[in-house]
């Protein structure tokens, strides 16, 4: 690649970075690249001349959101709309770091893949590959949170909360979280869907709840204390008026 660095953010979980960069670098060659410059009838390809700063992030955070998670969409930066590239390889690195430093404003980081492109003659583009994200959704900028007297970026942790909010059952028990609330055991006796109450002694409290389970922590008589997590999918809520708290019933097959 003629003098420009690669521009690569890491994926999240446990995806390896290398081995994924070279599955993109296999399926979408040169030749392939060129196809999809020319294409007029792909949903998943941009371009972008190397004026249009303020058009780069909204397209690469669309792309991250929209595509099918892991297929690779394709922005290319330093063409006109037809295609036609606008860019001498002289000046390619600065426009990498000025499409780097655009997209690194997206808010959880977006993966991309650059690869520098020879079109014709002296003249060359960027291509920037999105794959579809699974740490959808992206946003154009930074997300912020009170933390005492201070506003601060939120971390990626504060950040999954944030969007978990949107589910109602997660937003109430994140309003009682570090507090104590009633546990009903919903145990299932035969094939009938009939169930069993089994009402808990034992002081619990809600420790957390993300997009997908809820976090608990039991406090035993002797001092010791057990942490357990159930699926949302296997939680109802209601309210336990007489004790003035929430009243949390669990499901479970046995």
């Amino acid at each position: 690649m003629p003098g420009v660095s690669p521009d690569v953010v890491p994926l999240g979980g446990n995806v390896n970075r290398e081995s994924f960069d070279m599955n993109l670098s296999e399926s979408l060659t040169e030749k392939t690249l060129l196809l999809r410059l020319s294409s007029t009838e792909h949903d998943f390809v941009e371009r972008k001349p190397r004026s249009a700063r303020s058009d780069w992030l909204q397209t690469a955070v669309a792309f991250a959101n929209s595509a099918p998670i892991g297929w690779p969409a394709v922005l290319f930066v330093g063409v006109d709309d037809d295609g036609k590239p606008q860019q001498g390889q002289e000046k390619l690195e600065d426009l990498a770091k000025r499409v780097a430093g655009v997209l690194d404003q997206a808010y959880p980081a977006i993966y991309r893949h650059v690869v520098p492109l020879n079109v014709e003659d002296e003249l060359w583009c960027l291509a920037v590959i999105i794959p579809g994200s699974e740490q959808r959704p992206h946003f154009a900028g930074q997300s912020y949170v009170r933390v005492g007297p201070e506003t601060l970026s939120a971390s990626s942790d504060q950040f999954d909360q944030l969007v978990a909010s949107r589910n109602s059952k997660t937003r109430e028990f994140q309003q009682w979280a570090g507090k104590e609330v009633s546990i009903t055991r919903m145990l299932r006796r035969g094939s009938d869907n009939h169930y069993v109450e089994q009402v808990s002694n034992v002081p619990t409290d809600v420790v957390s709840c993300g997009p997908l389970y809820a976090t608990f922590l039991e406090h035993h008589g002797s001092g010791s204390r057990k942490l357990f997590s159930v699926p949302l999918e296997k939680i109802q809520i209601s309210f336990d008026h007489p004790n003035k708290r929430l009243a949390v019933f669990l499901y479970a097959d046995r």
